[in-house]
């Protein structure tokens, strides 16, 4: 079992918020490589009526997740197992009480296979598992809620998701490349300086994306832009106008805007929650 140990970025206020829960990430296996990028655990314990509301950044993944609540180290509720789509905007989820969410984080196209719809239908939705393939849901949370580890659980995940592991296509290897492009450079601002980049047309890289991501390319550059930009704010190392002609926008309002359409806040109120 590998942990992956790689700088979070899919939480916002990770440092304070790290406090409040116990986030664990760990590598599948070398069979499992190119379906799952990672199995994680988030499991928290709050006293007297104390809650924690975590805000997470927008993800283009698809989430295989269980929801378990507890009280007194005994299971009083267990959401089904559920499908999370690609959220295109900042989400929160309020942790109380006590409980665990055991998930799956989807390479970028693995499932597509398996879509009965357009990936577009599947933006900000979340769907049962069992709609898409034939298991044994009880069966399977049953086996994980007996892992008395981590590592049980993660051989017991490894087990259940290699039953649905496919081969990626040459077309869902050139939108990981095109998605690794845009993560990997920070000069890549727009769709065009991407498809310079890879020497693939714009139409082309557009198609991709809505067929295996369900999202628009000009829609991820802005997201890992500002992934940037959150990053510099909360080392207070640079100022808007800093950031501005860093991601390349137009004016501090234009990064103001989106700033607020894919965080939820804008990045003063970000920096001073």
């Amino acid at each position: 079992m590998k942990i992956n140990d790689k700088k979070t970025t899919g939480v916002l206020h990770h440092k304070l918020s790290a406090e409040r829960y116990n986030l664990r990430r760990y590598f599948p296996s070398d069979p499992l490589g190119d379906f799952v990028e990672q199995f994680w655990f988030v499991s928290w314990d709050f006293k007297d009526d104390k809650y924690h509301t975590q805000q997470n950044l927008p993800d283009p993944n698809f989430h295989l997740i269980v929801d378990v609540r507890t009280v007194d180290s005994q299971v009083v509720d267990i959401k089904k197992v559920k499908l999370i789509g690609p959220i295109s905007k900042s989400y929160s989820y309020k942790m109380e009480g006590a409980g665990e969410i055991i998930g799956i984080k989807f390479a970028l196209g693995a499932l597509s296979g398996y879509l009965k719809s357009p990936l577009s239908h599947y933006v900000d939705k979340e769907i049962d598992f069992q709609q898409l393939v034939n298991i044994d849901a009880d069966s399977f949370i049953s086996m994980l809620l007996a892992g008395k580890n981590d590592e049980q659980k993660v051989d017991i995940l490894h087990a259940f998701i290699a039953q649905f592991n496919t081969p990626p296509s040459p077309e869902i290897i050139r939108i990981r490349e095109l998605v690794n492009h845009i993560k990997n450079s920070e000069d890549i601002t727009k769709v065009e300086h991407l498809s310079e980049k890879s020497n693939i047309s714009i139409r082309t890289i557009q198609r991709c994306f809505q067929q295996y991501l369900g999202l628009s390319p000009k829609w991820l550059i802005r997201k890992y832009r500002l992934h940037q930009a959150l990053e510099l704010l909360e080392q207070q190392k640079v100022n808007l106008l800093d950031i501005v002609a860093l991601l390349d926008y137009t004016d501090q309002s234009h990064l103001i805007r989106d700033f607020k359409d894919m965080i939820g806040v804008t990045p003063k109120d970000y920096i001073h929650p």
